[in-house]
């Protein structure tokens, strides 16, 4: 690392949420995200909130690397953001509004480290017009962890969500294609069928009714010592009348 990254500070900028968005023209409902980036070659962005509607939450945090003259208060350095409208698998993603802060107005090395500032900034429409508010805290680290002073070593701008998931944070299950499941799972029903059917020409007594939705397979075992009916037989003349006949013999 050298000198000029050593002199550098730790910007932490959190987009909280942002209020009275517009939505988007049709019957499409408001999924928003933000764009936020000092160096426009550098930007990083939150996750979509399909919940919110005009009125989105992220609280998403993101570190900067930026030198002190950049939180002077008298610089012309500001950071920008852009809110989005997610357009889903068929429509492209369109532009809300956008601000754009100068970090200076903050006053942020006039105070402790660690200690936030929050403030309420208006949105500027792709018309010109200003409609809704954009809620930003700020804050300058005086201690970073190990793993996000790595990072910001290799690259100016880095966020928190992104960081957890390079540097050993929980990853996601990579599940296999639904074609792949249900061709292992017809594999494995018809193994089992085979199986069930081997074991049932074993046992004679035990008839296999097919796969079923239980774990196992379903057997259906025959009573067992039960005397024949008498009266069910071919040859019923060898075999004694059942006595209702005899009464209505009598009769």
């Amino acid at each position: 690392m050298d000198a000029a990254a050593t002199d550098c500070l730790s910007l932490e900028i959190n987009l909280i949420s942002a209020q009275g968005l517009q939505p988007p023209g049709g019957n499409r409902r408001l999924q928003a995200y933000a764009v936020i980036w000092i160096d426009s070659s550098i930007k990083l962005r939150t996750l979509v909130d399909r919940v919110g509607g005009e009125n989105p939450t992220w609280n998403d945090k993101f570190l900067f690397r930026v030198h002190p003259s950049f939180l002077a208060y008298d610089s012309p350095c500001a950071y920008s953001v852009e809110i989005y409208a997610a357009g889903g698998w068929y429509l492209p993603d369109s532009l809300v509004g956008s601000v754009r802060f100068l970090v200076g107005n903050l006053r942020l090395l006039s105070r402790h480290s660690d200690r936030p500032v929050f403030d309420a900034v208006g949105i500027r429409r792709p018309s010109g017009r200003f409609q809704g508010v954009l809620n930003v805290g700020a804050a300058v680290l005086g201690s970073v962890p190990a793993v996000a002073a790595r990072a910001l070593a290799i690259r100016p701008a880095i966020g928190y969500r992104s960081l957890m998931a390079e540097w050993g944070g929980p990853k996601a299950k990579k599940r296999r294609p639904l074609r792949e499941r249900n061709k292992a799972s017809s594999s494995s029903a018809s193994s089992v069928a085979s199986s069930d059917e081997e074991r049932a020409a074993e046992d004679a007594d035990a008839a296999f009714c097919g796969p079923c939705v239980l774990s196992f397979p379903r057997r259906l075992h025959p009573a067992r010592n039960l005397d024949p009916i008498p009266w069910a037989t071919e040859n019923s003349s060898s075999q004694p009348s059942p006595p209702w006949t005899a009464e209505i013999s009598r009769s």
